[in-house]
Formats: C-alpha cells, structure tokens, sequence
C-alpha cells in the first residue's frame, strides 16, 4: 500500500496575498502551466462548488475521461482502454485540504514513502504560484498486479488570508505510463482555479 506522510517544518511563507493565477514576479523556473483549462476545446470539468472554498477547479475535457463519484475528493476522472489482450487505465483526483493562514510561516512537506524507481521532482509554476510535480514507479507487491505509475502536483492557492493546499494525484498503469502521458500534461498544463462569484 502507498504510504504518505505529511511533515510539518518551519518555513518562511509568502504574506502576500492576491487572487489566485496573480502574483508578483519571482525568479521560479519557467512555466510549464497555462492556467486555462479552455485552451484545448473550449469544455472543462469542474469540481463541485464547495461552501467552504472561495474557487472551483476546472481541467480541460479530454475525450475518453470520465466523472468518478468519490465523496473524498474534490473531481476524480478515470479513463479506461482495451489494448492487446488486457485493459490499461489511469485515475487523476483532485482534491482541496484544509486552509492554514497565510502568515503562519509553516509549510507542509509530503514524503512519499516506498521502493520509489525513476523518481523524479522539480518545481513548476501553476496560475503564476509555485508548486512541485514530482512522479515515479511504485512496483507491485506479491498481491498486486503490475507496477504503477503515480504523479502528484502540488502548491498553495492564496484566498483572503488563506493558503489552501492544491494536490492532483495521477495514477496508471506504469507499462502505460506513455500512452496516457499526453492526456496527463494536458491535465496539469491546463488547470485552471476560478474564483467563486460572491453571493448578493
């Protein structure tokens, strides 16, 4: 089983706060995001309206993927294909956790626990903010089936005075890890976080 841990170390954090997809300059590598889930074919998913959230989620609506129902997560899409003589598949989840204050100075850090193969980290920006798109190889254990191949995108969205943490999980098939890679860029390139329109 894939095991999480989520460390809580001091850290400087950004005090700014703007809407989300704005921000200052920084010096962050150059971006790999476009922030615009219509950019492909004009139609997206999105994630329900939550009265706790002041955003929804939007990623582009790729053909092949379909709406999961998942009470714990935020959207959770799979797509499902039959190849040679068996079916490949691969799950993208989006989920929104718990807020902490912007001028906190805490950070939250995910390790990844496991036989990790092929891992690889590096940090992107998503709508302007800094995050981290880190993936690699889980092989299987004795009662699994193949190995699996797993990615996570993570960073902060700024609300009021609100961080809110941003994850989205991909996971497929590791022999299929290829066919589904275009589909997976697509998904983190074109994420995009829209305000929630202000009731009255």
């Amino acid at each position: 089983m894939l095991r999480i841990r989520h460390l809580v170390l001091a850290a400087i954090v950004a005090t700014g706060v703007t809407a989300c997809g704005e921000s200052e300059p920084t010096s962050a590598p150059i971006t790999r995001t476009t922030c615009d889930a219509t950019a492909a074919n004009g139609a997206v998913f999105t994630t329900r309206a939550r009265p706790d959230l002041p955003f929804t989620l939007h990623l582009p609506q790729l053909r092949g993927w379909q709406v999961t129902p998942d009470d714990a997560a935020d959207l959770v899409l799979r797509r499902t294909d039959r190849l040679a003589g068996r079916t490949g598949s691969a799950t993208i989840t989006l989920r929104v956790t718990e807020p902490r204050r912007a001028d906190n100075r805490t950070s939250v850090f995910v390790a990844y626990e496991g036989p990790w193969r092929q891992w690889r980290s590096e940090s992107v920006q998503v709508c302007g903010r800094g995050g981290t798109r880190s993936g690699g190889i889980h092989p299987a254990s004795d009662a699994e089936g193949g190995d699996r191949y797993h990615e996570y995108l993570d960073f902060d969205c700024p609300a009021g005075e609100l961080l809110y943490p941003i994850r989205m999980l991909v996971e497929a098939t590791a022999a299929d890890r290829d066919l589904y890679r275009p589909d997976i860029d697509s998904f983190i390139d074109g994420l995009q976080v829209v305000p929630t329109a202000s009731a009255g």
